[in-house]
């Protein structure tokens, strides 16, 4: 689709909006417009879609995936503080850590240069940083991420990881199956909730229980 084209399935109150509408498009791309006219069209069932409609589910979506980034980070955080605080004393005598390709993505061979641990996770990416989560003992698995840390589902939380960081419309996403509460799906909200059960209790309800990621991401859902 043109950007012609797609300027006229949409319906704009005035000029002013409509010019708004040319520099969004320039700035983020007609792709992201189109699927999220694609979206709302399939939503609604109408043919045209009004620029607000447009424009208030892209303020959603960056809304969504602004609270996402935060808590992402938090249990990429949580998940560095918990590996080093437990083996930062003797990580040269295991054998559980890993080597991927980038340098700095070589745990095993780093902790053996004699670089201290946490700096070493602190460099790794966070692909790198699941794989080894996944090669720790299972003990150390079940009590870090409250026995939810499935391959499954930390498989998922990456996968929702890379589109939040690379600004796709979550909506649309291509997220991948993951296991909450014995549900199993790959819907934007169980994504979600997978994130949220592995992260530490003060991080999903709040330290008071009156907010943490539920009451944050139900406000653009």
């Amino acid at each position: 689709m043109t950007k012609e084209e797609f300027l006229e399935k949409v319906t704009f109150k005035d000029n002013e909006e409509r010019e708004n509408a040319l520099f969004y498009i320039n700035m983020k791309g007609l792709y992201l417009h189109v699927m999220i006219f694609d979206y709302l069209s399939k939503e609604t069932g109408n043919e045209q879609i009004s620029w607000k409609q447009i424009s208030d589910e892209l303020r959603k979506d960056k809304g969504l995936r602004d609270i996402l980034y935060i808590y992402l980070a938090t249990l990429e955080e949580y998940i560095r503080a918990y590996i080093s605080n437990k083996y930062s004393d003797n990580c040269i005598d295991q054998s559980f850590w890993i080597n991927e390709r980038e340098k700095h993505n070589k745990i095993s061979d780093n902790i053996k240069k004699g670089k201290p641990l946490f700096f070493v996770l602190q460099d790794v990416d966070f692909g790198t940083l699941i794989k080894q989560v996944l090669s720790l003992p299972q003990t150390d698995i079940e009590e870090m991420l409250w026995g939810n840390g499935t391959e499954q589902n930390l498989d998922a939380v990456k996968q929702l990881r890379n589109c939040v960081g690379h600004h796709q419309f979550l909506k649309m996403c291509k997220l991948k199956s993951c296991s909450v509460d014995g549900v199993e799906s790959n819907s934007l909200i169980n994504n979600i909730r997978n994130l949220e059960q592995l992260l530490p209790e003060e991080y999903r309800y709040g330290k008071n229980g009156k907010g943490g990621i539920e009451a944050d991401y139900s406000r653009f859902l």
